[in-house]
């Protein structure tokens, strides 16, 4: 989060894996999810490692991973162990070296409900390959890998290379805002991490393909892609799903009490997507939205005070005021500060929280 001071971790305790980013409420580490795939029974065991050793809640990432913040590390910057080995134990730290770099983000209600292809295979395969290749250790921390299944919600999202299907069989390379080449589905993968590697050969000091000299056609882009329109994400009971939004991205361990153990997807959009059998009603109890009519379709927030030595108000306690009063057309976004972190792709307002004089 662009709103947090350098990160200090102790790299004897922790080699790679848990690197603890230091804020107002203590430290916090990011749990990547990719796909949004969580282990069987990983919400619940992080739930109850967040109750032990954090403040409790999990937060949930425009890039579909998992925050726990609030944890107290020792005087050298080290995260309890025990919650390092609650992590491992829950299936999220597969690998030491790469747990950096593995962020994917893709369609999460692909083979489910919509959609011109199953682009669920992929995302396995991708991560597996992604890990499996020594040089793409190397990728800076916020490069974003895309798998959209041809309904546009992903390719909104500005990844650093995407595969967009465009039938049910092939795909559209995305490199930054270029196109690259069509290619089978299964083709995909490989393709995508030899063009990963020639970033890491070109790259230097940059973090995002956009920003190298030719703007990715040296890796493989070739001609301007139109920018996509802003996903939509569908809510509800959808086909073999149930798509349900979280307030915020703050799933309370009352929300995660309400989850299956299995078949958990966190969305980029602060939203699960759950197996089609799940209760609806149990989980709109709990906290849920389920509602596409809902005012926290357009309301967010970034984490504000008391979380970020940067905000200047509580902008979670500001948003949910928003969220029951008559709302403008477009999104809103309530911040701290100017850097208006964690602001949506589509368009929106902001609102500024300030503390009380």
């Amino acid at each position: 989060m662009a709103d947090l001071p350098p990160e200090t971790f102790a790299p004897d305790r922790c080699p790679g894996v848990l690197r603890p980013h230091l804020a107002a409420d203590g430290a916090l580490v990011r749990l990547r999810a990719p796909g949004g795939r969580v282990p069987d029974g990983g919400v619940h065991r992080l739930s109850v490692a967040a109750q032990q050793f954090a403040d409790g809640d999990l937060h949930l990432t425009s890039r579909g991973n998992i925050q726990i913040r609030g944890i107290s590390v020792d005087e050298c910057g080290a995260v309890p162990e025990g919650l390092v080995q609650a992590v491992s134990g829950a299936g999220f730290l597969p690998s030491a070296s790469h747990e950096r770099v593995r962020n994917i983000v893709a369609s999460p209600l692909s083979g489910r409900f919509g959609g011109l292809a199953d682009i669920r295979p992929l995302v396995g395969a991708l991560d597996e390959a992604l890990c499996r290749e020594p040089a793409l250790a190397d990728l800076p921390g916020r490069f974003l890998f895309g798998l959209d299944d041809g309904r546009g919600d992903v390719a909104a999202l500005r990844c650093d290379l995407a595969a967009v299907a465009v039938d049910a069989r092939s795909a559209r390379l995305t490199i930054g805002d270029l196109s690259g080449p069509t290619l089978p589905l299964p083709d995909v993968v490989d393709v995508m991490i030899a063009t990963a590697l020639r970033f890491v050969e070109a790259r230097a000091t940059r973090w995002h393909v956009r920003q190298l000299p030719e703007a990715g056609r040296e890796i493989g882009g070739v001609s301007t892609v139109p920018p996509a329109p802003p996903a939509v994400m569908p809510y509800g009971v959808l086909g073999t799903a149930v798509s349900v939004l979280v307030p915020l991205g703050i799933l309370t361990p009352p929300m995660v009490a309400a989850l299956p153990a299995r078949g958990v997807i966190v969305t980029p959009w602060r939203g699960l997507v759950l197996p089609g059998d799940s209760d609806p009603a149990a989980l709109a109890a709990a906290g849920f939205v389920l509602d596409d009519d809902s005012p926290w379709r357009r309301v967010t927030a970034c984490t504000g005070a008391p979380g970020c030595n940067l905000a200047g108000g509580n902008t979670r306690a500001l948003a949910r005021r928003v969220a029951a009063s008559p709302l403008p057309d477009r999104a809103v976004h309530v911040v701290g500060c100017e850097r208006s972190c964690g602001a949506p792709h589509s368009p929106h307002s902001l609102v500024f929280a300030c503390s009380s004089p």
